[in-house]
């Protein structure tokens, strides 16, 4: 459950989030196993593996949400073999040859007779409400899940969502990179991936370098910015903060695994509400502090601002 990867969303309607009317609203779409016919079914189950626990678990002001997808694995191999098989078989027996629109009504008769012996894929892709800071905080940059989740989100509990848009900040990571002047609560690390704007296919990736080294800014000097950095936090978060503002390699040091033996778990139930509450906790900080020196830097050279998008943009 503790989030790898992080992208950030602003809910902009006033209401407030409550967990049993947030259930309620979860319920009509509850996650129901495909049909035999049907290539995938998506829908809420618990974020808690227990046997009938409640679509939503809610602790210190936020709720942790879990939306499953179940996919079919139908290799296009298996259909494509399947289909010459068929095609053969006609043009032997038949005498005659098979033109494209029969071999379209052969190729979907294949997969309906297929589907049902297909394997399932389930993808489990968890977010949480803080409804402290009205945000929805989802655990994954991939770009086709998320969009999944966030269509699922606004179906069943509200469409008034939207991703922050953190305006120049691949410019930002370049100034801190290049005047090494950043913020004292965080730490450039070895990774960062630089980009030339004049030249898009100019793309360095750097491991397990020291980004303060000649050979590195001599690139910067040269006009690549930096699209993606490697920041640690307080010593107690490691992770990748990209231009698009989300995070990903994320890595809770052992400053911050270490408070979860601190608190006496022994159900599965209590271990989520400890991984929980610590994770949200840490999140909350980090993300605020984030934010807020983005919005700081907006006075100076370097500017960059912190803003939802605007509602039409997700139209």
């Amino acid at each position: 459950m503790w989030f790898k990867q992080l992208q950030l969303f602003q809910l902009t309607d006033s209401s407030t989030y409550q967990i049993n009317t947030l259930i309620d609203k979860l319920e009509p779409l509850a996650f129901k196993p495909c049909l035999p016919s049907t290539f995938s079914s998506v829908g809420w189950v618990s974020p808690v593996d227990e046997e009938d626990a409640q679509l939503a678990r809610s602790i210190n002001g936020c709720i942790m949400l879990c939306l499953q997808v179940e996919d079919k694995i139908l290799p296009a191999t298996v259909i494509r073999q399947e289909l010459s098989e068929r095609i053969k078989h006609i043009e032997t027996t038949e005498s005659r040859k098979v033109y494209q629109k029969e071999k379209l009504a052969l190729k979907d008769d294949i997969i309906m007779t297929l589907l049902p012996r297909a394997f399932s894929k389930h993808t489990k892709l968890y977010a949480y409400i803080d409804t402290k800071n009205q945000w929805l905080v989802l655990g994954t940059n991939n770009t086709k899940k998320a969009e999944q989740f966030i269509s699922m989100f606004k179906r069943s509990i509200s469409d008034k969502v939207h991703p922050f848009e953190i305006k120049k900040l691949s410019s930002t990571m370049t100034h801190w990179l290049k005047n090494q002047n950043y913020p004292s609560s965080f730490a450039i690390e070895k990774a960062c991936v630089l980009q030339d704007p004049n030249q898009q296919n100019r793309i360095i990736r750097c491991q397990h370098q020291d980004l303060f080294a000649s050979g590195i800014q001599a690139l910067i000097k040269d006009g690549c910015e930096a699209q993606q950095l490697a920041l640690s936090w307080h010593d107690q978060v490691n992770f990748v903060l990209s231009s698009t503002f989300s995070l990903s390699g994320i890595k809770f040091l052992d400053h911050v695994k270490e408070q979860i033996s601190e608190i006496e778990a022994e159900t599965k139930q209590q271990l989520f509400h400890a991984d929980f509450l610590i994770m949200t906790g840490t999140f909350s900080s980090l993300l605020k502090e984030l934010l807020g020196q983005f919005i700081e830097i907006g006075g100076s050279s370097e500017k960059s601002t912190a803003i939802p998008a605007k509602a039409d943009a997700d139209q």
